[in-house]
């Protein structure tokens, strides 16, 4: 028995999907009702992996290439941002910030967010020339002043091996 296999082809110039019916020879078409069910499905994943951008990068980001850094020289020093104090919001886990790694440094960061030892924050690792512009609380916070810790660990960019850090004391203002 031959069969000919369900084909879609898209026309990104105007936008348009087609999807063929799978047709049997010696036999009925499916159940039209199925044919739509399927062909629904087919253009809701079709459509679900294009705007995410899913493809071999599924599950990291895909904005996001991974980047050689084989051939960097490291530079013995390390420009660590300093912060009195940071402003953040009561009642609020969601916070916006600005934690960057300088553009000069040549190995990643780790920061962390520390009050009275419970760890409120962690990145994944920071490239040079990136910022952090929100973050997720592990818990809301009281209006107040408080005193924290921002730790920065700092790991080679060839393979992410430790070198130094530092803890930055300041000022949580929650408003």
């Amino acid at each position: 028995m031959k069969r000919m296999l369900s084909m879609m082809s898209i026309n990104y110039d105007n936008i348009m999907i087609s999807i063929s019916r799978t047709i049997w020879k010696g036999r009925e078409p499916m159940n039209t009702k199925l044919n739509k069910l399927l062909t629904a499905f087919l253009i809701v994943m079709l459509a679900l992996t294009t705007l995410t951008g899913c493809s071999e990068n599924a599950g990291g980001n895909a904005d996001k290439p991974k980047k050689d850094y084989s051939n960097v020289v490291e530079n013995p020093n390390i420009s660590i941002p300093g912060y009195e104090r940071l402003d953040l919001k009561a009642g609020k886990r969601k916070q916006s910030v600005d934690f960057y790694n300088p553009d000069e440094n040549t190995c990643f960061f780790r920061i962390s967010l520390v009050l009275n030892e419970d760890i409120l924050w962690t990145s994944d690792y920071i490239e040079p020339g990136e910022h952090v512009k929100s973050i997720e609380l592990s818990k809301e916070l009281d209006s107040g002043d408080y005193p924290a810790t921002l730790k920065y660990e700092c790991f080679r960019l060839t393979d992410k091996t430790p070198l130094n850090g530092s803890d930055i004391e300041l000022t949580l203002t929650v408003r």
